[in-house]
């Protein structure tokens, strides 16, 4: 098998997903012609598939020492340095890879990418926005092409154009995950909560977007948990004036403002359980009971019916009612503020 022959057979096996393979029919290929500029371009996406960044940055590297011409090691140059977030250095590969190849929809696109992740320029930053166009242009139908204009869509604040782009992406490829994320972050912003959780759990069930998917579920949930504030708000003020306006209504009257104040969480609950498809209620409550920041969120917002119980329970606390106050605003103000820090310690650590 000659070297040009093990490259092919290598790019088909890329395509099957059998990177182990392909990398180990590079390897030998390169061992007998170690300046093959082909080879090394085909070893840097071999390695940019499987995430070994460092490894298809030197991959890449290699190809161009040998051929600086080739416009397929200079995208995957762009795209490794990205990776390893060195934008700069990414922004000139994909420059020189459009510049070589200008019809060539992908260098376009890695372009856009590139732009929109670097935190040094806005989303909406005009270079993002003609890159991710003109790789549309080139490739209409190509799922990605329409995510990523819907991705520069999004982040100048047009949801209307981003929702969809990513439709079009996932008519084009209904597997796109990052065009079904991005779609249903757009529904839960709407408060389509029914419609987001089926798009999170979608995400959650593909092969690389269990994390992701598992945290925007959690996040609903935290949506769905911060409507209830009024509720937990009421229940303290329903509980104080019932409380202070009959001090001596003995148990009747606060088993009766007990009854008012769970009647009004039950309506929170049946409402909540409606905002979620039947079939994702049971795996959905099961995925927030271990998680630290929505058992915080409901913490902070049940603080005041908390205050509200213990008023109820013990009515000579209702000489302090003023303390009480002050108490459930402090286990709100507290718990709310350590789940937003959990909440975006676990955003970085899933995207």
């Amino acid at each position: 098998m000659t070297t040009a022959d093990r490259v092919t057979r290598a790019r088909a096996l890329m395509d099957l997903g059998r990177h182990d393979q392909a990398r180990g029919l590079l390897a030998e290929a390169l061992a007998e012609v170690p300046g093959d500029a082909q080879a090394w371009s085909a070893m840097a996406r071999c390695c940019y598939r499987t995430d070994d960044f460092e490894a298809a940055l030197h991959a890449a590297d290699q190809a161009l020492a040998h051929n600086p011409a080739l416009a397929a090691a200079w995208r995957w140059r762009a795209l490794s340095l990205a990776e390893l977030k060195r934008w700069q250095e990414a922004h000139r590969a994909a420059s020189e890879a459009v510049s070589r190849e200008p019809l060539n929809w992908s260098g376009h696109m890695i372009m856009a990418r590139g732009l929109l992740a670097d935190p040094g320029r806005g989303g909406d930053d005009r270079r993002a926005r003609e890159a991710a166009h003109r790789a549309r242009e080139l490739a209409p139908h190509e799922a990605e092409t329409h995510f990523y204009a819907g991705r520069v869509a999004e982040r100048a604040g047009h949801q209307d154009e981003a929702e969809a782009c990513y439709r079009e992406a996932l008519r084009l490829n209904p597997e796109q995950r990052s065009a079904r994320n991005q779609l249903a972050l757009i529904q839960m912003r709407r408060g389509e909560n029914y419609a987001a959780a089926q798009g999170f759990a979608a995400v959650a069930a593909s092969a690389k977007g269990a994390e992701l998917g598992i945290h925007n579920l959690k996040v609903v949930a935290v949506r769905l948990i911060s409507k209830a504030r009024w509720i937990s708000v009421a229940a303290l003020v329903v509980a104080e004036v019932g409380v202070i306006a009959v001090p001596h209504g003995g148990w009747v009257v606060r088993g009766a403002l007990m009854a008012v104040l769970l009647a009004g969480w039950a309506v929170w609950a049946v409402w909540a359980a409606r905002q979620v498809p039947p079939q994702l209620r049971g795996p959905l409550l099961r995925t927030v009971r271990g998680s630290a920041y929505v058992l915080l969120v409901l913490l902070g917002v049940a603080a005041f019916s908390l205050a509200a119980f213990a008023l109820l329970l013990v009515p000579a606390l209702a000489s302090y009612w003023g303390e009480m106050v002050f108490a459930a605003v402090a286990v709100q103000l507290t718990a709310l503020r350590t789940a937003a820090v959990l909440v975006q310690r676990a955003k970085r650590r899933v995207e």
